[in-house]
């Protein structure tokens, strides 16, 4: 995380000037239409949308396309909030198979776990350092399964894990739609702020609990 996140906020400010040349008429007539698509199966649509999330990170799927899309669909706060339940329905879910699966099964689907080597301890904290290792989520999924974290822990790593990035794109998908450019410019620059807040909020979080108490976690 110390080496990526420079990495990752110098291209948010350099991309944010050139996103403003995309296609943006284009995406808001599609965005326009597929808002309207989703307002047919009115009060199912949330739950619609929370579900195929919810299986599409279960299945290893990138769910930060899911952020974007539920921005796009439904706003801000409300793209958010489902996006980021429907991302914790789905790895708690792959949690949960993974926990009562053999690992030599997990091991012959998936050949990449048996580079897998990080301890991992109890509690919150625990679950919230693997969250920053670069990994897929899939693979943070299974070892945390493998891992003696309890359910309430994983959710409370994950929950707070998944925020950095769950707020951004949610509001680059909200920007998305946006009819004024300037408008979309503002998402963007508060997603790129907001991003950068939260990563370093959880940057030094994670140092302060591993220098604090280095063989806690582990």
């Amino acid at each position: 995380m110390k080496k990526s996140l420079p990495w990752l906020t110098a291209v948010l400010l350099l991309a944010s000037p050139l996103v403003l040349t995309l296609p943006w008429q284009e995406w808001l007539q599609a965005g326009i239409g597929l808002r309207a698509t989703m307002r047919a199966f009115g009060s199912w649509s949330a739950p619609l949308f929370v579900l195929a999330t919810a299986l599409a990170t279960a299945l290893g799927l990138p769910r930060l396309v899911f952020c974007v899309m539920g921005g796009w669909l439904f706003g801000f706060a409300w793209g958010f909030a489902w996006s980021q339940l429907g991302s914790l329905l789905g790895a708690y879910g792959l949690f949960v198979l993974a926990r009562h699966t053999r690992p030599e099964t997990l091991l012959v689907k998936y050949p990449r776990l048996r580079a897998l080597s990080a301890p991992v301890g109890r509690g919150w904290f625990s679950v919230l350092v693997v969250r920053q290792l670069p990994l897929a989520g899939l693979y943070n999924d299974i070892l945390l399964a493998w891992s003696p974290v309890s359910h309430r822990d994983f959710w409370i790593g994950s929950f707070i894990g998944f925020l950095p990035l769950g707020i951004t794109a949610s509001l680059m998908g909200a920007g998305a739609i946006q009819a004024d450019l300037a408008v979309v410019g503002r998402y963007l620059a508060m997603g790129a702020l907001l991003f950068v807040t939260f990563s370093l909020a959880l940057k030094w979080l994670v140092q302060r609990r591993v220098t604090a108490s280095p063989t806690e976690w582990v």
